[in-house]
C-alpha cells in the first residue's frame, strides 16, 4: 500500500458507499481497501475507485487482519465490531482506527479493552450520532476551553429516511435507563421520557424524548460541557407515542430481538435530517441547526470522512495522539466545520 491508505471495513454498505465516494472526490491521492465478508461485493465497490482494492475481512474471526500481507495506515469500521476482534487486532499492529459503530455500552467496552493494551496509534470512538459529526461541529464553535454548563441535542428521525441495518442496533435495548450527566454529576434517566417540544429548521415540530447515545458521556469527557441530553422524536406525533407506549409498557423490552429489528429497520428512499443543538452557559441558549439534505446516512458518512482526515493526516490535518480518543477532541475543530460544510452539511449559524 502506499503511505495514504485506508481500510474501510462495511465500505459497500449505504453509509460506507458514500464515505468511499467523498474520499475519492476530495483525497484521490488516498489508496481505498474496500472489505466486508463478500469478496465480490468489495471488489466491485472498489472497481469504481482508481487504484482501490477489494478483499475479504471478517468481523467475526479472532483475527481479521492475519491475512493482509501489509497494513494500512488506518482502519475505519463502518460495521459493528461485536467481538471487538478488529479492535483487538489494530491496536496489536499498531494500525490508527476509526470506529463509527458502536453504540453507547459498546463504546465503554472499547475503553476498557483498550486501557490493558498497549498502544501505538489514535483509537478514534466516532460512535456520537452520525459518526460524531454534531460533536464535531459543537467542539468547533465551543470557544477555547470554554465549558457549556448544559447541551441539548434534538433529532428530527424521518422514517422516510434511508438507515443501514447496523444503524438499529443501539435501538434495540431503547427501553433499558441509561446515564447521564447533569450539573456536573451523574444521574440515571428512563428512556424515552422528559419530553419536550421542537420546532426543526424545516419548520416541522415534534416531540423529542430521551435517548442514549455516546455524545452524553464524550461531550463532558471531552471537558466540552457540565451536562448533556439527546432527544429524539419521529415526524410522526402517532408513531412517536406509539414507540414511546411499547417502550414504558414494558412490551418492547419483552419481544424477541428478531421482532424488534424487524419492527425497527424498514428504511425509506432518503429525506432530510434536521438536529437543533441549544448550548447554554448563563447568558442564555445559543441555537445551533445542522442539517443534511442527504439525509442521516450523507452526514454519517460525512462524519466518517472528518476523522479519516484527521487519523491520516490530510487536508492539513492535525493526527491526534496515540491512544483513544473523540471527535470532539480535536484541537483544529474549525476544519471539522470547514468540511462538514464543503460535504453538505449546513450549520447555522
Amino acid at each position: 500500500m502506499t503511505a495514504s491508505s485506508i481500510l474501510i471495513i462495511g465500505g459497500y454498505g449505504v453509509v460506507g458507499t458514500q464515505i468511499c465516494q467523498m474520499l475519492s472526490n476530495r483525497h484521490p491521492h488516498v489508496k481505498m481497501v474496500i472489505a466486508g465478508r463478500s469478496v465480490d461485493e468489495a471488489r466491485l465497490a472498489a472497481s469504481r475507485y482508481p487504484g482501490a482494492e477489494g478483499r475479504r475481512i471478517d468481523v467475526t474471526e479472532q483475527d481479521p487482519l492475519a491475512g493482509m500481507a501489509h497494513m494500512p495506515d488506518a482502519i475505519l469500521l463502518v460495521v459493528n465490531d461485536h467481538r471487538d476482534n478488529v479492535l483487538r487486532s489494530a491496536i496489536n499492529r499498531g494500525v490508527a482506527i476509526v470506529d463509527i459503530a458502536r453504540w453507547s455500552t459498546r463504546v465503554a467496552d472499547a475503553e476498557r479493552i483498550a486501557k490493558g493494551m498497549q498502544i501505538d496509534a489514535p483509537i478514534i470512538l466516532a460512535s456520537g450520532w452520525m459518526a460524531g459529526a454534531v460533536s464535531a461541529a459543537i467542539n468547533a464553535i465551543t470557544p477555547s476551553g470554554h465549558a457549556w454548563q448544559q447541551i441539548d441535542i434534538d433529532i428530527l428521525f424521518r422514517t422516510s429516511d434511508k438507515a443501514g441495518p447496523d444503524s438499529i442496533a443501539g435501538f434495540l435495548e431503547v427501553h433499558r435507563p441509561f446515564q447521564i450527566w447533569h450539573g456536573g454529576a451523574r444521574t440515571t434517566v428512563a428512556s424515552l421520557s422528559d419530553p419536550h417540544p421542537q420546532v426543526f429548521p424545516s419548520g416541522a415540530s415534534a416531540n423529542v424524548y430521551r435517548f442514549s447515545t455516546p455524545d452524553q458521556e464524550s461531550l463532558v469527557s471531552s471537558e466540552i460541557a457540565t451536562g448533556v441530553a439527546v432527544r429524539l422524536g419521529y415526524e410522526r406525533a402517532g408513531m412517536t407515542r406509539a414507540f414511546v407506549l411499547m417502550v414504558r409498557s414494558g412490551l418492547w423490552g419483552r419481544l424477541p430481538a428478531a421482532w424488534r429489528k424487524k419492527l425497527l429497520y424498514n428504511p425509506g428512499d432518503g429525506a432530510e435530517h434536521e438536529i437543533v443543538v441549544n448550548l447554554f452557559d448563563g447568558n442564555g441558549p445559543k441555537r445551533v441547526e445542522i442539517c443534511d439534505a442527504g439525509g442521516q446516512t450523507h452526514m454519517t458518512a460525512a462524519g466518517a470522512v472528518l476523522q479519516v482526515e484527521r487519523v491520516l493526516g490530510i487536508g492539513g490535518r492535525l493526527v491526534p495522539e496515540p491512544g483513544v480518543g473523540y471527535p470532539e477532541e480535536a484541537i483544529d475543530g474549525p476544519a471539522d466545520l470547514k468540511s462538514l460544510r464543503e460535504l453538505g452539511v449546513t450549520i447555522a449559524p
